[in-house]
């Protein structure tokens, strides 16, 4: 119903991996329209992967630039989650414990752990039609920090992926240290359970504690955060038809009106605000960037007459919007 959204924190070691290659991230970003200099602040859509890779890879001029920057990625990149690794007492723990946060991450990720006698599997999703670099790359990401945490102790036995096509077998094992398998039913990393008893020399209980705090409130942020943008999609598709009203929203989340009510209040936000912001961002929006008569905006706003209308944009910009149009288009 909604996109699906990683948080920057996931590309920035991509953007290390780019710099200790020798190639320019600042080139990668400006080619899909960011900033040169630094990412964005939050999350940002799944779906703008596919031409950040595809730049990445005509940057890096290697068709494979998942596996590429993979032997390029630092050890440990700063994430909250690699924190909670270090401060349990063992690496199995940590790894549960990060888990259960993975979702600051990524909406795509879905991973967890499965044991299976002697072997244990790491799976991170079963999208299929994934951009490939990105789980090759994060395949490898894994592969680098379990090495790193269990002191060299974690030896991964084979990597899943689910495309079919992708680079010569002996190119994984290079990356990877291990054989890579295509065309299976989900990504994964396969690997000795008997790694999950390894004890950490950074054990600290308060630290844990404190960590698992920061990652609670963080993942409350996210989830404040895609409620109120499932909310503003839903109104969006409610003004085309006519009307947004709390309890129609609400019945298309599958809640009642007055659960919805108090999840936005608790998220520091109102419905009707919701709705006012929503109306005045597609408004300017049509005014200025389409030619549309503003009968027309008015039905797609949601106003049932022009002159509410009329009202309505003075009160939020202070000019009427045939005059908001001209002096925006002059």
């Amino acid at each position: 119903m909604h996109d699906l959204t990683d948080d920057v924190a996931l590309m920035r070691p991509v953007i290390d991996a780019l710099r200790a290659s020798g190639r320019d991230p600042d080139r990668v970003l400006a080619r899909v329209g960011l900033a040169p200099g630094s990412l964005p602040a939050g999350r940002f859509p799944h779906s703008a992967q596919n031409p950040f890779w595809k730049a990445a890879a005509e940057e890096c001029g290697d068709e494979h630039v998942g596996l590429f920057l993979a032997g390029h990625l630092p050890a440990f990149h700063g994430l909250l989650l690699e924190y909670l690794f270090l401060s349990s007492a063992t690496f199995g723990e940590g790894l549960r414990h990060a888990l259960r946060y993975i979702r600051l991450l990524s909406d795509t990720l879905s991973a967890h752990l499965e044991i299976d006698g002697e072997r244990a599997l790491l799976l991170f999703g079963h999208r299929a039609g994934t951009n490939r670099h990105f789980p090759e790359m994060l395949a490898g990401a894994v592969i680098r920090l379990f090495d790193a945490l269990t002191e060299g102790a974690f030896k991964p036995h084979e990597v899943q992926l689910m495309h079919n096509h992708g680079a010569p077998a002996e190119r994984y094992r290079q990356v990877y240290g291990c054989p890579a398998r295509l065309g299976a039913e989900r990504y994964a990393v396969v690997f000795d359970a008997a790694v999950l008893e390894k004890p950490s020399r950074h054990a600290a209980p308060e630290l844990l504690r404190m960590h698992e705090s920061l990652a609670r409130r963080q993942l409350a942020e996210v989830e404040r955060l895609d409620l109120v943008r499932k909310v503003r999609q839903l109104i969006g598709e409610r003004l085309v038809e006519g009307g947004a009203t709390l309890e129609q929203v609400a019945a298309r989340l599958d809640m009642p009106a007055r659960r919805l009510r108090e999840r936005l209040t608790l998220a520091g936000v109102r419905f009707n605000d919701l709705v006012t912001d929503y109306r005045c961002r597609l408004a300017k929006e049509l005014l200025l960037k389409t030619d549309e008569r503003i009968e027309v905006i008015v039905e797609r706003t949601g106003f049932s007459e022009p002159s509410t209308f009329y009202r309505a944009f003075k009160r939020w910009v202070g000019e009427t919007p045939v005059e908001f149009r001209k002096r925006g288009k002059g």
